[in-house]
């Protein structure tokens, strides 16, 4: 249902202001596709150029041929790095111009003050201990009585140095919900590192059991987690990419981090701006957070 409410504020809203966009988008597929193959012809030349000459006895240009091979190859390259070097600027642009026209719908979601959840992580005890939060983006909605902050962040260890290497960079998701539980659940995935106080337990979800662990502070309320629950922490490990996964319930605050390479992304160069479908990706991510507020609030 969520998504019918997405396509239709899309057309209705959204859409009069994309073409403009969609425009500056066929502007850069033209520029992309036309450098890049300037620079795979230039690739094709050398390398007919170093088999031309391959083939003749002479010692200066039998000299010349690691030069013909060092661009035949220097071109090649480029014109493949050139694509990627313009979708991650694109990428970035979406983030910018993009998606805060997704924000209204549902949850009229808002930018937010960065590193206001701090606390909330802490107290979580996910984590182990961290130096610093650096959000990137934070935004805040409101869905069923539920608070949303949803904040692309990274948390840095306290070691000593200039660079500081990263405890956790991606989406932390954190729920303010009308129901608490009189108990305080973790969960966190297989392949991240095993730290909890806690008591571990094995819900009756063979597949659950199999990709996390689940720890519990007593044995209140843990009937919350339940196929459906885990259906959901599926999609979210589906939708956001992720490399790690951790999910913590204290009283009435939810959090989950998933660890990501690129957060946020969503879209791709070679997909239009005008077309609703081609946003699911990204639509979806919001639908994932409430639902699984529809399921804690049941």
């Amino acid at each position: 249902m969520e998504k019918e409410i997405y396509y239709k504020f899309f057309n209705d809203n959204i859409l009069p202001n994309m073409y403009q966009h969609e425009k500056y988008r066929l502007k850069i597929v033209r520029k992309v596709i036309l450098s890049s193959v300037f620079m795979f012809t230039l690739g094709i030349l050398f390398a007919g150029l170093f088999i031309y000459f391959s083939m003749k006895d002479n010692n200066f240009i039998i000299l010349s041929l690691p030069f013909l091979l060092f661009f035949m190859y220097v071109f090649f390259i480029k014109s493949i790095i050139n694509v990627i070097w313009e979708g991650k600027k694109y990428q970035k642009w979406l983030l910018e111009t993009i998606l805060p026209y997704f924000f209204e719908p549902i949850a009229n979601f808002k930018f937010w003050p960065k590193n206001s959840d701090t606390e909330s992580i802490i107290t979580s005890e996910m984590f182990e201990n961290f130096d610093t939060q650096e959000d990137t983006n934070s935004i805040f909605g409101i869905y069923k009585n539920t608070n949303i902050l949803i904040s692309n962040t990274k948390l840095t260890l306290p070691v000593k140095g200039a660079i500081k290497p990263n405890l956790f960079k991606g989406t932390i998701i954190q729920l303010e919900l009308p129901k608490e539980i009189n108990n305080h659940i973790i969960m966190i995935s297989k392949n991240t590192r095993k730290v909890c106080k806690y008591k571990q337990y094995n819900p009756h979800i063979n597949e659950l059991n199999k990709y996390l662990y689940t720890f519990a502070k007593n044995h209140n309320d843990l009937e919350i987690i339940s196929e459906k629950l885990w259906n959901i922490l599926k999609r979210f490990g589906e939708l956001y990419t992720a490399k790690g996964f951790r999910f913590s319930y204290k009283n009435d605050v939810l959090l989950i981090g998933i660890e990501q390479k690129r957060p946020w992304e969503f879209g791709f160069l070679f997909k239009s701006l005008l077309i609703a479908k081609n946003y699911d990706d990204l639509i979806e991510r919001f639908i994932v957070i409430y639902n699984l507020i529809d399921l804690l609030n049941s």
